[in-house]
């Protein structure tokens, strides 16, 4: 039994995000601005705030860094991940799709510091990326792989 609370890992810190596929099969990705990961290319994500529901904090992170509107279809994935400091985090991933209007990505203004640039690229573009190590952390390669190998599981059982 785990009654004992010395088994349990108390983890404080959440993100959610979303990894959306356009019909060209290319991957959103934004590129950061913030002190430490600037420059570098993550998938739409955020911080969960205290009330919030992880997939809920996923969908308005999609909106603020990307200005667009998703639905979340599938849970990728949770990944626990360190922090530089050494605080634990917990973070989830769901692919999504664009809803409304399928217009050009872009920050919107008031997350211009966060968020640099918003733009679509190729599996093999995100390739190139990881191997130049220009995502922002491992995790983001498994949630897009997982990503890419959900939309093929899909497409083969339709």
């Amino acid at each position: 039994m785990q009654y004992d609370e010395t088994l349990h890992i108390p983890v404080t810190l959440r993100s959610a995000g979303v990894v959306v596929i356009n019909a060209a099969g290319e991957v959103l990705l934004v590129r950061e601005g913030k002190p430490g990961s600037r420059n570098l290319w993550h998938i739409p994500a955020g911080g969960v705030e205290e009330s919030e529901n992880p997939q809920d904090a996923a969908v308005r992170e999609a909106w603020e860094e990307t200005g667009l509107r998703v639905r979340p279809i599938k849970l990728l994935n949770t990944l626990l991940g360190k922090m530089p400091d050494g605080v634990l985090i917990l973070r989830f991933a769901w692919l999504a799709e664009v809803v409304g209007p399928a217009l050009a990505p872009a920050p919107r203004p008031e997350f211009a510091a966060e968020v640099q640039e918003a733009r679509y690229f190729t599996r093999a573009e995100v390739e190139v990326l990881f191997a130049a190590r220009q995502l922002r952390m491992h995790h983001t390669k498994l949630f897009i792989d997982a990503a890419f190998a959900e939309k093929e599981r899909a497409e083969a059982l339709a």
